[in-house]
Protein backbone atom coordinates (compact mmCIF):
# COMPACT_ATOMS: atom_id res chain seq x y z
CA UNK A 1 0.00 0.00 0.00
CA UNK A 2 1.19 3.42 -1.34
CA UNK A 3 1.62 6.10 2.31
CA UNK A 4 -0.38 9.24 1.74
CA UNK A 5 2.99 11.51 1.47
CA UNK A 6 3.85 9.15 -1.42
CA UNK A 7 0.81 8.92 -3.25
CA UNK A 8 0.81 12.76 -2.93
CA UNK A 9 4.26 13.30 -3.90
CA UNK A 10 3.47 11.01 -7.42
CA UNK A 11 0.12 12.87 -7.97
CA UNK A 12 2.08 16.20 -7.96
CA UNK A 13 4.90 14.44 -10.63
CA UNK A 14 1.98 13.89 -12.80
CA UNK A 15 0.48 16.87 -12.50
CA UNK A 16 3.68 18.68 -13.19
CA UNK A 17 4.96 16.62 -15.93
CA UNK A 18 1.37 17.78 -18.17
CA UNK A 19 1.54 21.07 -16.63
CA UNK A 20 5.16 21.03 -18.64
CA UNK A 21 3.18 19.73 -21.61
CA UNK A 22 1.24 22.96 -22.37
CA UNK A 23 1.57 24.52 -25.60
CA UNK A 24 2.79 28.27 -25.10
CA UNK A 25 -0.69 29.38 -25.98
CA UNK A 26 -2.15 27.14 -23.56
CA UNK A 27 0.59 27.89 -20.66
CA UNK A 28 -0.37 32.13 -21.21
CA UNK A 29 -3.90 31.75 -21.06
CA UNK A 30 -3.10 29.57 -17.63
CA UNK A 31 -0.49 32.33 -16.34
CA UNK A 32 -3.38 35.09 -17.06
CA UNK A 33 -6.18 33.47 -15.43
CA UNK A 34 -3.98 33.34 -12.31
CA UNK A 35 -2.74 36.93 -12.56
CA UNK A 36 -6.64 37.52 -12.37
CA UNK A 37 -7.46 36.27 -9.21
CA UNK A 38 -8.34 39.26 -7.00
CA UNK A 39 -6.37 36.98 -4.65
CA UNK A 40 -3.04 37.14 -6.68
CA UNK A 41 -3.71 41.09 -6.74
CA UNK A 42 -4.12 41.36 -3.09
CA UNK A 43 -0.90 39.68 -2.54
CA UNK A 44 1.19 41.47 -4.66
CA UNK A 45 -0.23 44.80 -3.38
CA UNK A 46 1.00 43.53 0.03
CA UNK A 47 4.56 42.21 -0.96
CA UNK A 48 3.52 38.69 0.20
CA UNK A 49 4.17 37.85 -3.72
CA UNK A 50 6.50 39.03 -5.93
CA UNK A 51 6.15 39.34 -9.51
CA UNK A 52 10.34 39.37 -11.61
CA UNK A 53 10.94 38.79 -14.71
CA UNK A 54 14.12 37.45 -15.98
CA UNK A 55 14.29 39.86 -19.03
CA UNK A 56 12.43 42.98 -19.77
CA UNK A 57 13.22 42.74 -23.41
CA UNK A 58 10.40 41.49 -25.22
CA UNK A 59 8.89 40.83 -29.13
CA UNK A 60 5.99 39.40 -30.67
CA UNK A 61 6.42 36.45 -32.61
CA UNK A 62 4.39 33.43 -33.72
CA UNK A 63 2.84 30.93 -31.09
CA UNK A 64 5.22 28.52 -30.53
CA UNK A 65 7.72 30.99 -30.54
CA UNK A 66 9.83 30.67 -27.16
CA UNK A 67 12.56 33.28 -27.62
CA UNK A 68 15.25 34.58 -29.83
CA UNK A 69 18.97 34.12 -29.22
CA UNK A 70 20.69 37.95 -29.84
CA UNK A 71 24.55 37.65 -30.21
CA UNK A 72 25.97 40.89 -28.09
CA UNK A 73 29.25 42.59 -29.30
CA UNK A 74 31.34 40.71 -26.68
CA UNK A 75 30.43 37.51 -28.49
CA UNK A 76 27.98 36.52 -25.41
CA UNK A 77 24.52 35.86 -26.38
CA UNK A 78 21.29 36.82 -24.69
CA UNK A 79 17.83 35.34 -24.46
CA UNK A 80 14.94 37.81 -25.99
CA UNK A 81 11.72 35.96 -24.74
CA UNK A 82 8.55 35.95 -26.77
CA UNK A 83 6.33 37.49 -23.78
CA UNK A 84 6.90 39.09 -20.77
CA UNK A 85 4.60 35.94 -19.08
CA UNK A 86 7.38 33.20 -20.42
CA UNK A 87 10.21 34.59 -17.98
CA UNK A 88 8.38 35.44 -14.83
CA UNK A 89 9.83 34.09 -11.79
CA UNK A 90 7.52 34.69 -8.42
CA UNK A 91 8.97 35.15 -5.35
CA UNK A 92 6.81 34.10 -1.80
CA UNK A 93 7.70 36.13 1.21
CA UNK A 94 7.43 33.37 3.68
CA UNK A 95 6.60 35.93 6.86
CA UNK A 96 4.26 37.94 5.06
CA UNK A 97 2.53 34.29 3.86
CA UNK A 98 2.56 33.27 7.81
CA UNK A 99 0.23 36.76 8.55
CA UNK A 100 -1.79 35.97 5.65
CA UNK A 101 -2.68 32.62 6.18
CA UNK A 102 -3.80 33.92 9.74
CA UNK A 103 -7.28 34.23 8.17
CA UNK A 104 -10.48 32.22 8.03
CA UNK A 105 -9.92 28.34 6.58
CA UNK A 106 -11.76 29.08 3.37
CA UNK A 107 -9.14 32.01 2.70
CA UNK A 108 -6.18 29.94 3.50
CA UNK A 109 -6.57 27.06 1.57
CA UNK A 110 -7.16 29.60 -1.63
CA UNK A 111 -3.92 30.94 -0.56
CA UNK A 112 -2.77 27.71 -0.93
CA UNK A 113 -3.69 26.98 -4.40
CA UNK A 114 -2.73 30.25 -5.56
CA UNK A 115 0.81 29.89 -4.10
CA UNK A 116 1.34 26.01 -5.85
CA UNK A 117 -0.09 27.82 -9.03
CA UNK A 118 2.63 30.49 -8.87
CA UNK A 119 5.59 27.95 -8.12
CA UNK A 120 4.43 25.97 -10.88
CA UNK A 121 4.58 28.66 -13.39
CA UNK A 122 7.99 29.61 -11.87
CA UNK A 123 9.34 26.08 -11.75
CA UNK A 124 8.16 26.05 -15.84
CA UNK A 125 9.87 28.95 -17.14
CA UNK A 126 13.18 28.30 -14.52
CA UNK A 127 13.52 25.10 -15.91
CA UNK A 128 12.72 26.84 -19.64
CA UNK A 129 15.67 29.27 -18.98
CA UNK A 130 18.35 26.53 -17.97
CA UNK A 131 17.38 24.58 -21.04
CA UNK A 132 18.19 27.70 -23.41
CA UNK A 133 21.13 28.80 -21.20
CA UNK A 134 22.33 25.07 -21.88
CA UNK A 135 21.70 24.79 -25.33
CA UNK A 136 23.78 27.47 -25.96
CA UNK A 137 26.89 26.37 -24.03
CA UNK A 138 26.60 23.10 -25.36
CA UNK A 139 26.01 24.01 -29.06
CA UNK A 140 28.12 27.19 -29.20
CA UNK A 141 29.56 26.55 -32.25
CA UNK A 142 27.21 26.89 -33.80
CA UNK A 143 25.68 30.11 -32.68
CA UNK A 144 28.90 31.62 -32.99
CA UNK A 145 28.88 30.49 -36.80
CA UNK A 146 28.15 33.88 -38.99
CA UNK A 147 27.90 31.52 -42.29
CA UNK A 148 23.95 30.49 -42.53
CA UNK A 149 25.05 27.52 -45.38
CA UNK A 150 27.38 25.62 -42.32
CA UNK A 151 25.53 26.34 -39.43
CA UNK A 152 24.06 23.19 -39.00
CA UNK A 153 27.31 21.23 -39.65
CA UNK A 154 28.41 23.23 -36.11
CA UNK A 155 25.50 21.14 -34.38
CA UNK A 156 26.97 18.27 -31.83
CA UNK A 157 25.77 15.57 -30.51
CA UNK A 158 23.50 17.07 -27.29
CA UNK A 159 21.55 13.96 -25.75
CA UNK A 160 18.75 15.23 -23.39
CA UNK A 161 20.45 12.72 -20.27
CA UNK A 162 23.67 14.98 -21.03
CA UNK A 163 22.30 18.25 -21.03
CA UNK A 164 19.83 17.51 -18.03
CA UNK A 165 23.43 16.93 -15.98
CA UNK A 166 25.04 19.98 -17.32
CA UNK A 167 22.21 21.73 -16.26
CA UNK A 168 21.06 20.91 -12.72
CA UNK A 169 22.61 22.04 -9.36
CA UNK A 170 21.81 21.19 -5.87
CA UNK A 171 18.83 23.44 -5.65
CA UNK A 172 17.19 22.94 -8.77
CA UNK A 173 17.34 19.13 -10.58
CA UNK A 174 16.33 19.06 -13.70
CA UNK A 175 15.83 15.10 -15.85
CA UNK A 176 15.93 14.19 -19.40
CA UNK A 177 11.57 13.66 -19.45
CA UNK A 178 11.14 17.15 -18.00
CA UNK A 179 13.59 18.65 -20.86
CA UNK A 180 11.62 16.36 -23.89
CA UNK A 181 7.96 17.27 -22.13
CA UNK A 182 8.76 20.95 -21.48
CA UNK A 183 10.52 21.47 -25.40
CA UNK A 184 7.89 19.57 -27.03
CA UNK A 185 6.50 21.82 -30.15
CA UNK A 186 8.29 24.67 -29.09
CA UNK A 187 11.31 27.01 -31.16
CA UNK A 188 13.04 29.73 -30.91
CA UNK A 189 14.70 32.13 -33.28
CA UNK A 190 18.41 32.02 -33.62
CA UNK A 191 20.91 34.90 -34.01
CA UNK A 192 20.05 35.17 -37.80
CA UNK A 193 16.70 35.32 -37.72
CA UNK A 194 15.78 32.02 -38.57
CA UNK A 195 13.16 29.57 -36.85
CA UNK A 196 14.33 26.35 -35.48
CA UNK A 197 12.62 24.07 -33.11
CA UNK A 198 14.46 23.12 -30.34
CA UNK A 199 14.39 19.57 -31.15
CA UNK A 200 16.86 20.98 -33.84
CA UNK A 201 19.58 20.75 -30.61
CA UNK A 202 19.43 17.74 -29.24
CA UNK A 203 21.36 15.94 -31.72
CA UNK A 204 22.14 12.09 -32.05
CA UNK A 205 24.96 11.06 -34.03
CA UNK A 206 22.60 9.72 -36.64
CA UNK A 207 21.23 13.47 -37.07
CA UNK A 208 24.95 14.75 -37.56
CA UNK A 209 25.64 12.04 -39.95
CA UNK A 210 22.10 13.36 -42.17
CA UNK A 211 23.36 16.59 -41.60
CA UNK A 212 26.40 16.12 -43.25
CA UNK A 213 25.47 13.84 -45.94
CA UNK A 214 22.91 16.54 -46.94
CA UNK A 215 25.69 19.15 -46.89
CA UNK A 216 28.16 16.71 -49.52
CA UNK A 217 25.12 16.04 -51.91
CA UNK A 218 24.07 19.45 -52.26
CA UNK A 219 27.74 20.06 -53.04
CA UNK A 220 27.74 16.99 -55.32
CA UNK A 221 24.95 18.69 -57.75
CA UNK A 222 26.73 21.60 -57.40
CA UNK A 223 29.92 19.85 -58.83
CA UNK A 224 27.89 17.79 -61.28
CA UNK A 225 26.05 20.93 -62.88
CA UNK A 226 29.26 22.71 -63.23
CA UNK A 227 30.91 19.63 -64.68
CA UNK A 228 33.63 18.80 -62.23
CA UNK A 229 32.20 15.24 -61.69
CA UNK A 230 30.37 12.61 -63.75
CA UNK A 231 28.07 11.13 -61.76
CA UNK A 232 26.90 11.35 -58.43
CA UNK A 233 28.87 9.78 -55.40
CA UNK A 234 27.64 6.30 -54.26
CA UNK A 235 27.15 5.32 -50.57
CA UNK A 236 30.78 4.31 -50.34
CA UNK A 237 32.29 7.23 -51.79
CA UNK A 238 29.66 9.39 -49.31
CA UNK A 239 30.74 7.31 -46.49
CA UNK A 240 34.76 8.05 -47.44
CA UNK A 241 34.26 11.74 -47.75
CA UNK A 242 31.91 11.88 -44.03
CA UNK A 243 35.00 9.68 -42.86
CA UNK A 244 37.90 12.69 -44.84
CA UNK A 245 36.40 15.47 -44.11
CA UNK A 246 34.05 15.07 -41.44
CA UNK A 247 35.80 12.74 -38.83
CA UNK A 248 32.66 11.04 -38.93
CA UNK A 249 32.64 7.15 -38.57
CA UNK A 250 30.07 5.24 -39.97
CA UNK A 251 29.25 2.08 -42.29
CA UNK A 252 27.86 2.29 -45.90
CA UNK A 253 25.32 0.64 -44.72
CA UNK A 254 24.06 3.38 -41.87
CA UNK A 255 25.11 6.00 -44.92
CA UNK A 256 22.61 4.56 -47.26
CA UNK A 257 20.03 4.24 -44.21
CA UNK A 258 20.98 7.95 -43.36
CA UNK A 259 20.04 8.85 -47.31
CA UNK A 260 16.85 6.72 -47.45
CA UNK A 261 15.34 8.57 -44.44
CA UNK A 262 15.82 12.02 -45.84
CA UNK A 263 14.37 11.31 -49.08
CA UNK A 264 17.67 11.29 -51.29
CA UNK A 265 18.19 8.64 -53.91
CA UNK A 266 20.48 6.17 -54.59
CA UNK A 267 23.05 7.86 -57.03
CA UNK A 268 22.35 6.06 -60.19
CA UNK A 269 19.14 7.93 -59.84
CA UNK A 270 20.07 11.28 -58.69
CA UNK A 271 20.96 12.76 -61.72
CA UNK A 272 17.03 13.36 -62.55
CA UNK A 273 16.65 15.41 -59.51
CA UNK A 274 19.15 17.86 -60.09
CA UNK A 275 17.11 20.49 -61.21
CA UNK A 276 14.50 20.21 -58.41
CA UNK A 277 16.21 21.70 -55.15
CA UNK A 278 15.43 20.36 -52.05
CA UNK A 279 18.40 20.00 -50.57
CA UNK A 280 18.91 23.51 -50.42
CA UNK A 281 15.88 24.04 -48.43
CA UNK A 282 15.99 22.75 -45.05
CA UNK A 283 13.32 20.61 -44.82
CA UNK A 284 12.86 18.24 -41.73
CA UNK A 285 13.34 14.54 -41.74
CA UNK A 286 11.03 12.23 -43.25
CA UNK A 287 7.96 10.49 -41.06
CA UNK A 288 4.86 8.34 -41.86
CA UNK A 289 2.39 10.40 -42.85
CA UNK A 290 -0.07 9.51 -40.14
CA UNK A 291 -2.48 11.32 -37.90
CA UNK A 292 -0.33 10.08 -34.80
CA UNK A 293 3.12 11.05 -36.60
CA UNK A 294 1.62 14.75 -37.85
CA UNK A 295 0.50 15.29 -34.00
CA UNK A 296 4.04 14.29 -32.68
CA UNK A 297 6.37 15.44 -35.20
CA UNK A 298 4.81 19.07 -36.94
CA UNK A 299 4.61 21.91 -35.32
CA UNK A 300 1.85 24.40 -35.47
CA UNK A 301 3.75 26.97 -37.54
CA UNK A 302 3.56 28.36 -41.31
CA UNK A 303 6.10 26.64 -44.09
CA UNK A 304 5.58 24.08 -47.33
CA UNK A 305 5.32 20.38 -46.99
CA UNK A 306 5.99 17.77 -49.62
CA UNK A 307 3.53 14.34 -49.59
CA UNK A 308 5.87 11.39 -50.98
CA UNK A 309 5.60 7.56 -51.19
CA UNK A 310 7.50 5.52 -48.86
CA UNK A 311 10.25 3.22 -50.99
CA UNK A 312 8.24 3.77 -54.56
CA UNK A 313 9.06 6.14 -57.43
CA UNK A 314 6.51 7.70 -59.49
CA UNK A 315 7.14 8.48 -63.18
CA UNK A 316 7.64 11.55 -64.90
CA UNK A 317 8.36 12.38 -68.29
CA UNK A 318 12.13 13.36 -67.46
CA UNK A 319 12.91 10.62 -64.37
CA UNK A 320 11.50 9.16 -61.00
CA UNK A 321 10.63 10.81 -57.93
CA UNK A 322 9.12 9.67 -54.44
CA UNK A 323 7.14 13.18 -54.51
CA UNK A 324 3.32 13.38 -55.69
CA UNK A 325 1.92 16.42 -53.54
CA UNK A 326 3.41 20.11 -52.89
CA UNK A 327 1.53 22.05 -50.81
CA UNK A 328 1.76 25.15 -48.07
CA UNK A 329 -0.41 26.19 -45.10
CA UNK A 330 -0.06 28.75 -41.98
CA UNK A 331 -0.64 26.03 -40.10
CA UNK A 332 1.02 22.89 -41.05
CA UNK A 333 -0.08 20.41 -38.32
CA UNK A 334 -3.74 21.59 -39.20
CA UNK A 335 -3.45 21.26 -43.36
CA UNK A 336 -1.76 17.76 -42.84
CA UNK A 337 -4.44 16.22 -40.54
CA UNK A 338 -6.77 17.72 -42.67
CA UNK A 339 -5.43 15.67 -45.98
CA UNK A 340 -5.90 12.34 -43.63
CA UNK A 341 -9.75 13.34 -42.92
CA UNK A 342 -12.59 11.87 -44.64
CA UNK A 343 -13.37 15.64 -45.82
CA UNK A 344 -10.17 16.09 -47.59
CA UNK A 345 -11.06 17.63 -51.09
CA UNK A 346 -7.85 16.30 -53.03
CA UNK A 347 -9.06 12.99 -54.27
CA UNK A 348 -5.71 12.17 -55.46
CA UNK A 349 -3.92 12.55 -52.43
CA UNK A 350 -6.79 10.40 -50.91
CA UNK A 351 -6.05 7.30 -53.04
CA UNK A 352 -1.87 7.24 -52.75
CA UNK A 353 -3.06 7.14 -48.92
CA UNK A 354 -5.75 4.48 -48.96
CA UNK A 355 -3.59 2.59 -51.70
CA UNK A 356 0.30 2.71 -50.59
CA UNK A 357 2.29 3.78 -48.09
CA UNK A 358 2.91 7.46 -47.76
CA UNK A 359 5.25 9.71 -45.43
CA UNK A 360 5.80 13.23 -45.76
CA UNK A 361 8.49 16.12 -44.69
CA UNK A 362 8.04 19.61 -44.11
CA UNK A 363 9.82 23.21 -43.80
CA UNK A 364 9.14 26.24 -41.51
CA UNK A 365 8.87 29.80 -43.12
CA UNK A 366 7.91 32.59 -40.56
CA UNK A 367 6.64 34.47 -43.55
CA UNK A 368 6.49 34.12 -47.64
CA UNK A 369 5.56 30.37 -47.54
CA UNK A 370 3.57 30.85 -50.15
CA UNK A 371 6.17 32.09 -52.46
CA UNK A 372 8.22 29.13 -51.29
CA UNK A 373 5.41 26.82 -52.52
CA UNK A 374 5.58 28.35 -55.73
CA UNK A 375 9.04 28.61 -56.36
CA UNK A 376 9.71 24.69 -55.25
CA UNK A 377 6.81 24.09 -57.63
CA UNK A 378 8.31 25.21 -60.62
CA UNK A 379 11.81 23.68 -59.87
CA UNK A 380 9.84 20.31 -59.74
CA UNK A 381 8.36 21.25 -62.98
CA UNK A 382 11.18 21.98 -64.80
CA UNK A 383 13.52 19.26 -63.49
CA UNK A 384 10.44 16.59 -64.24
CA UNK A 385 8.89 17.87 -67.57
CA UNK A 386 5.47 18.02 -65.43
CA UNK A 387 3.62 19.01 -61.73
CA UNK A 388 3.62 16.26 -58.89
CA UNK A 389 0.65 13.91 -60.02
CA UNK A 390 -1.85 15.78 -57.40
CA UNK A 391 -1.52 19.36 -57.19
CA UNK A 392 -4.17 20.05 -59.68
CA UNK A 393 -3.56 23.74 -59.69
CA UNK A 394 -0.54 25.92 -59.98
CA UNK A 395 -0.09 27.15 -56.36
Amino acid sequence: MVKRGKQNELVGKIILANFLEYSLLKFLKYIKTVENQPIYKKLVNEGVVIRRPFSVDNFQSDDGVIAQIKKEINNNFSIQYSREEFSIEYLVNSEKLLKAEKLPEEQKENIGNLVHKLRRISTRNHTMYKILKGIIECQRDYFESDNENEMNLKLKTLQLKILAKNISDNDFLIDASRISRISKGISLINHKGKLVSLKEFFSTKRDIVKKHIKAITKKEKEEFCDGWISRPYTDGELQYKLEEKYNLFVSRREVGYCRNDMGILPYSKRINGYGYSPLSVNFSAIYPFTASSVKKNVPVQSGVYELRLDGKAIDYPRGHYQAFYIGSAKNLRKRLIDHLGSNGKNNGIKEYIKKEKCVFRYVQFTKGWGLEEKNLYMLFIKAFGDSPVCNHLSP
